[in-house]
């Protein structure tokens, strides 16, 4: 392990033996959680020549998400493929045990837990545990990890935890932190500008802007309000990449996103009141192990069984007790384009 140090050793420590370690973010991967997975596997590969893959459970389909992936040579293995049985070693990133949005059998325990958000469940028997809320990206936390590993940051991971945390904090205006300034600033001069830049600037189908017309014209306004309902979507990313459009609404001090991908309704609330909690706002409205965030972004998702009408009246009730905890009564409802 070299000159590692801090909870790296510790990490180390949990993931020892012939068993590979499953990786697993979330199951619509965003940077962060890409970028984490990516330098999680890098480390246990040079420290511990300990083998390992990062699963999927579900689908990267923004494009810039898509291009992270091809840039900077993060290899995925769709969750059906690995055996998640009893004895498996997994670390969840980014992510929680008990929360919707990853693909851990219930009866398995993680091995290693490392997230930004607020803890969700008792993690107390997951072997090592890093939970830093306060921190605006878990690419930070893995940031941190490298630092202590005294190891020259590769340049692909480098610029994957770049971007991871550049993404979260849409370039450190939204929840970041002083640790989150400080890991950009350290790996900055590792990143590879060139790639970062057809990252950030990936190509879009013409579906992209067909959404963005849709979302738009489907965009009603309720006081300090905007709400989108995109119907079915190509990827449940781009309800997340909706509500932050929305939120520019000049007017408005929430947005909200929802649209239905594989049998689930997917939502995204953000907000500019930084005295507020998006995230507890949207686990009152889902259900706590539905839905997840910060103080100013949250998503989440809910199970749609059965007809399209169904999925209205589903889609019906989540605005309505949106509507309800942000205190807005008998709204006047109006459509943000004429």
């Amino acid at each position: 392990m070299g000159q590692a140090k801090g909870p790296l050793v510790s990490l180390m420590a949990a993931v020892e033996g012939p068993t590979p370690l499953i990786i697993l973010p979330h199951d619509n991967p965003d940077p962060d959680a890409l970028a984490s997975a990516a330098a999680l596997q890098y480390m246990l590969r040079e420290l511990a020549q300990k083998e390992s893959v990062i699963g999927l459970g579900g689908i990267v389909g923004r494009a810039e998400n898509r291009a992270m992936l091809k840039y900077l040579n993060i290899n995925l293995v769709p969750v059906k493929k690995l055996d998640l049985t009893n004895g498996a070693k997994v670390a969840l990133v980014d992510t929680q045990p008990g929360q919707a949005n990853n693909s851990l059998p219930p009866e398995l325990k993680p091995t290693v837990v490392i997230d930004h958000h607020p803890p969700y469940a008792d993690c107390r028997c997951v072997p090592f545990v890093d939970l830093r809320h306060d921190y605006g990206a878990t690419s930070t936390i893995l940031t941190e990890y490298l630092r202590d590993s005294h190891l020259t940051p590769e340049s692909k991971i480098a610029t994957a935890l770049f971007y991871g945390i550049a993404a979260e904090t849409q370039d450190l205006g939204r929840e970041a932190t002083p640790a989150d300034f400080a890991a950009s600033q350290y790996l900055y001069p590792y990143a590879n500008k060139r790639r970062l830049g057809k990252i950030e600037n990936a190509r879009v189908p013409r579906e992209y802007f067909r959404t963005f017309r849709d979302a738009i014209e489907e965009a009603v306004v309720y006081d300090k309000l905007v709400i989108s309902d995109l119907g079915d979507v190509l990827y449940p990313d781009m309800v997340a990449e909706v509500a932050d459009f929305l939120l520019r609404l000049d007017e408005v001090e929430w947005a909200m996103a929802m649209g239905s991908y594989e049998k689930n309704l997917f939502v995204s609330l953000r907000t500019t009141d930084r005295e507020a909690n998006a995230g507890e706002i949207l686990q009152k409205v889902l259900g706590s192990r539905s839905a997840g965030g910060h103080d100013m972004i949250a998503g989440g998702r809910v199970k749609i069984d059965g007809n399209g009408l169904e999925r209205e009246k589903v889609a019906v009730r989540v605005k309505d007790r949106l509507l309800r905890r942000l205190g807005i009564e008998a709204p006047e409802a109006r459509d943000l384009v004429g």
